[in-house]
């Protein structure tokens, strides 16, 4: 799924998000909410939960993608398991929070330009590249599991 090269920018620039991980939450959700302030009424007043999550949910995301390829075909738990857990993740959004599908190039973009920010000269064309097939990856599995609970409501 990623080239060992992918893996490698994906691994290296997060390792510089860490030491800075607050701040790039800051910078994420400001951008968010300059894109499209009506998404604050989503989340809570105090966003430091959030935060949390949406940087562990990233971190995890860089993770799970730098496993070697032949650990792709080995049965993992299904709470290590990437793509269970964006399908889950997706369905969420759909059922409780109410995300709608095209939100999902605004998240996008306000992570590109945090990572942006928040990593500046480091952020080559080559790691942009990486982190967005990373983000479409899971985008687009979150929206399978938002189509999949968008079905099951219909029944």
């Amino acid at each position: 799924m990623f080239s060992t090269d992918e893996k490698r920018l994906l691994r290296e620039s997060w390792k510089l998000v860490v030491p800075v991980i607050d701040t790039a939450a800051d910078l994420f959700y400001r951008r968010l909410f300059e894109l499209q302030p009506a998404y604050r009424a989503l989340f809570p007043d105090d966003m430091s939960g959030q935060k949390r999550k949406l940087m562990g949910m990233l971190g995890f995301a860089v993770k799970a993608c730098d496993w070697p390829d032949e650990a792709w075909a080995q049965d993992v738990a299904t709470d290590d398991d990437l793509v269970l857990v964006v399908l889950a993740l997706g369905r969420r959004h759909a059922m409780l929070y109410k995300v709608p599908q095209e939100g999902y190039a605004t998240v996008g973009e306000a992570l590109i330009w945090a990572l942006d920010m928040g990593l500046g000269q480091a952020f080559t064309k080559e790691t942009r590249a990486a982190w967005s097939k990373l983000y479409t990856v899971m985008s687009s599995t979150m929206m399978m599991g938002a189509r999949q609970a968008a079905k099951e409501g219909a029944r």
